[in-house]
């Protein structure tokens, strides 16, 4: 298996080669910057495949790439107007998550229980006209596979979802939420 391998720092804009080839990998983003900050993930054609990070100030968070194999990233392009940071690291590096994390922005989590019920909740992002936004999306543990999305909102919102386990989660968000998961299954 090829070892996640990006490392790069620059200030402003940038296109940073991914050099994890098409295997998953957790992709950790800083900006220390007081403006505008986006991370699209482009595609063999350097097209924008998705958008990891768009926001405003220094920002911090994990994201999953390469996990959907019929949509492998080649690099990222990162437009920034301070300092940042992106580096790659692989799939065990996934934040152990066992009954209830809150986290403050896009993250990655690894769930070892069994199927259950979740409760997620997005307290959204006051800097945002819209509140900010919201996807949370489930994956084979090893990160070789879709399995479902949870959430895909703007703004503020809390749910209840069924949570495959055992999974990798991956939630996009660029504010604070939460998931927890009572420690015992409903039946």
């Amino acid at each position: 298996m090829k070892r996640p391998g990006i490392g790069g720092h620059g200030y402003g804009h940038a296109t940073v080669p991914l050099t994890t080839g098409t295997y998953p990998a957790i992709i950790a983003i800083t900006h220390n910057g007081h403006g505008h900050f986006v991370v699209d993930a482009l595609d063999a054609e350097l097209r924008s495949d998705s958008q990891l990070v768009y926001t405003d100030g220094p920002f911090t968070c994990r994201a999953l790439v390469n996990a959907d194999t019929d949509r492998p990233v080649h690099a990222l392009r990162v437009q920034a107007d301070g300092p940042w940071q992106i580096d790659a690291v692989s799939v065990t590096a996934a934040l152990p998550f066992t009954g209830s994390v809150r986290c403050p922005a896009s993250e990655v989590l690894r769930y070892e229980g069994g199927p259950a019920i979740a409760t997620l909740r997005h307290e959204g992002d006051p800097r945002a006209d819209d509140g900010g936004y919201f996807l949370v999306d489930t994956f084979t543990v090893d990160g070789h596979g879709f399995l479902d999305e949870l959430a895909n909102y703007v703004g503020p919102w809390q749910g209840e979802v069924p949570l495959p386990g055992p999974c990798l989660i991956h939630a996009r968000s660029d504010g604070p939420w939460s998931i927890s998961v009572p420690s015992s299954p409903r039946k």
